[in-house]
């Protein structure tokens, strides 16, 4: 009996730092990831973490990082890069997939960052959706049917 708990205290153990970084999963590059659910992170002066939010590119559903951008003096944009997961059997252009948002904490301090969510070839930019689609803020944690705003709050310790 001590030996299995002995070995799931070991295997939860050694899952943990695999899990969480703080508030944020930890990514796959050991950097903390905050989803859309997410709007209020606090991280440390010198940490990089993602922004990971769920989209199928495949079909025109993407996210950008909308103006004004972030206090440059408080966080860096490092940029954006995507993973498109495989599309089900039979299925052209399916299947799901995550954008990701890289940053750095500079220094401490407050700033915004907006995203904006394009759902299915709604909008082709940041600047055409705010030209012609008039996003709105959103205050729900999941992406709908309309170009809408997610603005998270990060505070730099």
């Amino acid at each position: 009996m001590r030996r299995t708990t002995s070995a799931r205290l070991l295997a939860a153990s050694a899952l943990l730092p695999l899990t969480l970084a703080g508030c944020g999963l930890l990514g796959g590059d050991g950097q903390a990831e905050y989803g859309a659910q997410q709007r209020s992170i606090a991280v440390d002066a010198g940490e990089r973490f993602t922004l990971s939010l769920p989209a199928s590119p495949a079909l025109g559903e993407h996210w950008y990082l909308a103006g004004p951008r972030p206090d440059a003096a408080v966080l860096k944009y490092r940029g954006k890069r995507e993973d498109v997961h495989g599309s089900p059997e039979g299925i052209t252009g399916g299947g799901e997939g995550t954008e990701y948002f890289d940053f750095t904490a500079v220094k401490s301090g407050t700033t915004q960052v907006k995203m904006l969510h394009c759902p299915m070839a709604r909008c082709s930019s940041a600047a055409e959706a705010e030209a012609s689609a008039s996003p709105v803020p959103t205050a729900t944690g999941t992406p709908g049917d309309v170009a809408e705003y997610f603005v998270y709050k990060i505070t730099v310790r």
